[in-house]
């Protein structure tokens, strides 16, 4: 697990990255930035735990392909994971609300035939339906890169999104800038 803690907004921010999860009941916060990638983020308000997942596949459904890799790269694999971490932490499965972030098409080659960022999405829709954790709050597909940030003491989540395009003139201004 790639877990980096710095600390911003007065308190510890845990950045994580794709294939990882991190759960927490300490008062800090969690945070990732998306692609095609998704972050399912989930909160119980009562034992104020709260963790989140940084996935770049959906994954497989049959129990052979879950074995061969357990790695959080894989939606299904990230949630069960996040999930079991959760109610290690104390938080109790009925409390747990979900929220969903990313899945957005920015890469140039993405199309209808390698739809790995509506996949994403779908699969975790599923996972929560099967779950029975209800989504409160979505903001996935489209074109955008999206930074997310969970407040654990709060379950608040902090959204920032641009559209790849705009990143990329960003970055062209200041090369242009710095000479």
């Amino acid at each position: 697990m790639h877990v980096r803690g710095i600390h911003r907004y007065g308190k510890k921010v845990k950045l994580i990255y794709a294939g990882d999860y991190y759960v927490t009941d300490e008062n800090e916060m969690i945070g990732t930035l998306l692609g095609s990638c998704v972050a399912v983020c989930l909160y119980d308000a009562v034992a104020k735990v709260g963790g989140m997942n940084h996935f770049m596949l959906p994954g497989k459904v049959t129990h052979m392909e879950e074995s061969i890799d357990r790695s959080a790269k894989y939606g299904i694999t990230a949630i069960n994971e996040l999930i079991a971490e959760m109610l290690k932490r104390g938080a109790e499965k009925h409390r747990i609300v979900a929220k969903l972030f990313g899945g957005g098409a920015v890469l140039e080659f993405e199309n209808k035939q390698t739809a790995i960022p509506d996949n994403n999405i779908r699969i975790a829709r599923v996972m929560m339906e099967m779950e029975d954790i209800p989504i409160i709050e979505e903001d996935t597909g489209g074109k955008f890169i999206r930074k997310v940030f969970l407040d654990v003491a709060t379950g608040k989540v902090y959204l920032k999104k641009t559209l790849r395009s705009n990143m990329l003139a960003d970055e062209e201004l200041s090369l242009n800038q710095e000479r």
